[in-house]
């Protein structure tokens, strides 16, 4: 049995290309960098001020009520938690007087909702936060993404970030070349 000339060549040069790809990958995973390489680069929402410039649009608001729990598609212990919020004040925005947002929570072994991060509190009935959020309708108005309990005299210390608008400064490797 004899090979057509035309389908080895073709065999070399699969063959050659994968080897390139192979040789590619690997010096790719063990290059020292002098710059990390990051997946995903985010604004530091740790300090106050620089939030309103993440956000498109903010609230201080009140939630009234849990109005609906989701878990996680994948059978996990966490899932999405609905709130609604009545609003006492739009920070930035087009935000509408009562607000529906969903938020995504851990479930502790009591029931309980839990939060990993400090940044991102569970949203609880009877408490006043300032809730960042992007417009998405499968939670209702939106979903969470910054949330920071406050007490009635933070209003003007928002207001104040708002007008501002001081953007925060990207984490240490975040350049501007992609």
């Amino acid at each position: 049995m004899t090979m057509n000339p035309k389908r080895i060549a073709g065999l070399v040069v699969a063959g050659t290309l994968v080897l390139g790809a192979t040789g590619w990958a690997a010096a790719e995973a063990f290059t020292t960098r002098a710059e990390p390489v990051h997946a995903l680069c985010l604004p530091d929402l740790t300090r106050d001020e620089y939030v309103p410039a993440a956000m498109s649009r903010l609230a201080y608001a009140t939630v009234e009520e849990t109005v609906g729990f989701a878990p996680d598609t994948d059978g996990g212990p966490g899932g999405i938690q609905k709130v609604r919020l009545r609003v006492l004040h739009t920070l930035k925005g087009e935000v509408p007087g009562t607000l529906t947002l969903g938020q995504g929570v851990g479930v502790s072994a009591d029931g309980d909702y839990t939060s990993h991060d400090p940044q991102y509190p569970v949203l609880r009935p009877g408490r006043t936060y300032v809730v960042g959020y992007a417009p998405d309708p499968t939670y209702g108005d939106g979903y969470t993404r910054y949330a920071k309990q406050e007490p009635d005299s933070a209003l003007d210390r928002w207001t104040t970030y708002v007008s501002r608008g001081a953007a925060a400064p990207l984490g240490e490797g975040c350049g501007d070349a992609a």
